[in-house]
């Protein structure tokens, strides 16, 4: 059983051999802790340097880091982003964390930036620039509300470099390779398939829709499971309405019930591949919406609010399927110079 500390804060235990001390750290917290020392005097030695410490520490406004593990850490993280980002989300962040604390120090005050970059460098080997940039995302975000939550000092992933992610392909389908898939489809398949392409909505907003966010009359439906967390309200065309009316209706449930996320993304790809239809996936039908519409004279603006793109750079990608985009682009060369160009035959030669 431990002795109580003496007045002066140093003390002995019956179980344990050694010196000890009792002080008030920065944060106002009572601490006792075993100290590097064989004599009285030696541990009031110690604490009287600790007591210097942490009232310079006080004076400055530096709080002691925490002895919180990693683990502990993105424990609190999770919690705290449960009520910020769908479940979905919240869901993937579970994998995130698990490579985290397999490949980090387990103590979150032994993490340095050294370690942070160690990783960047040991994952970049394994998996994609984007899975990277995910992972390290998380972490900095996490040991932000650390500095916030006083558990840290600093942030020593804040300035990281990242690797470059590179430009993936949007891969659209042709009219004929969509009527190819969709007539070897299974059933269950083709009408997310076809409601996919005729609206250009996510996976998760397509299966997250319920018949209470459907309005035929009005012809929109109300999406609620955005990727990025706001209601968007997208209108019908005459193809979508025909789906979902071939759809059985119980006015309250999802509009595919049952119909698993993962299951109906590899029997896409497995459709495709065995059509061959090279690097097509389901997400290739929503770049398939987008482009045709693009290639159809419809605006960019336009397109992005259809999409629920957040930034217009997600858009920008199919700038080049516009018809007469680049001859546009072109033609804004001549009323900038055309005005300061020599106006004779002989400007090019004979």
């Amino acid at each position: 059983m431990a002795k109580q500390p003496g007045r002066d804060g140093v003390f002995e235990r019956s179980d344990r051999v050694g010196w000890f001390v009792s002080y008030v750290d920065s944060n106002g917290k009572r601490k006792k802790l075993r100290v590097q020392a064989h004599t009285r005097v030696q541990a009031l030695n110690a604490l009287n340097a600790i007591k210097v410490r942490e009232e310079r520490d006080k004076l400055l406004g530096v709080k002691t880091q925490s002895h919180i593990s990693l683990s502990e850490l993105l424990k609190r993280f999770k919690a705290h982003q449960k009520s910020r980002v769908r479940p979905s989300t919240l869901k993937r962040l579970d994998g995130v964390i698990a490579v985290l604390t397999a490949n980090l120090p387990t103590e979150l005050k032994a993490i340095t930036r050294k370690d942070v970059a160690e990783y960047v460098s040991y994952r970049s080997e394994k998996v994609a620039a984007g899975t990277v940039f995910k992972e390290v995302t998380t972490l900095k975000h996490a040991l932000r509300l650390a500095v916030a939550w006083d558990l840290l000092h600093a942030n020593v992933a804040q300035g990281t470099s990242l690797p470059k992610s590179t430009q993936g392909r949007t891969r659209y389908l042709s009219p004929s390779e969509l009527k190819t898939a969709m007539d070897n489809a299974p059933e269950w398949l083709r009408a997310p398939m076809a409601l996919a392409v005729a609206t250009g909505m996510r996976r998760g907003e397509l299966l997250g829709l319920r018949w209470t966010d459907v309005d035929l009359s009005a012809r929109h439906v109300y999406l609620r499971e955005t990727k990025n967390g706001t209601l968007r309200v997208l209108a019908l065309n005459d193809l979508a309405l025909r789906v979902l009316d071939s759809l059985p209706n119980d006015r309250t449930g999802l509009v595919f019930p049952g119909v698993d996320p993962m299951r109906l993304t590899d029997n896409t790809r497995h459709l495709f591949k065995r059509l061959g239809i090279e690097g097509a996936s389901f997400h290739s039908l929503r770049h398939t919406a987008a482009s045709w519409l693009v290639m159809q004279g419809v605006n960019l603006y336009a397109v992005s609010t259809r999409l629920g793109h957040k930034t217009p750079s997600m858009t920008q990608r199919y700038a080049h399927l516009s018809p007469g985009y680049m001859q546009e682009a072109a033609g804004k060369l001549d009323s900038v110079f055309g005005n300061i160009m020599p106006n004779h035959r002989g400007l090019l030669g004979d």
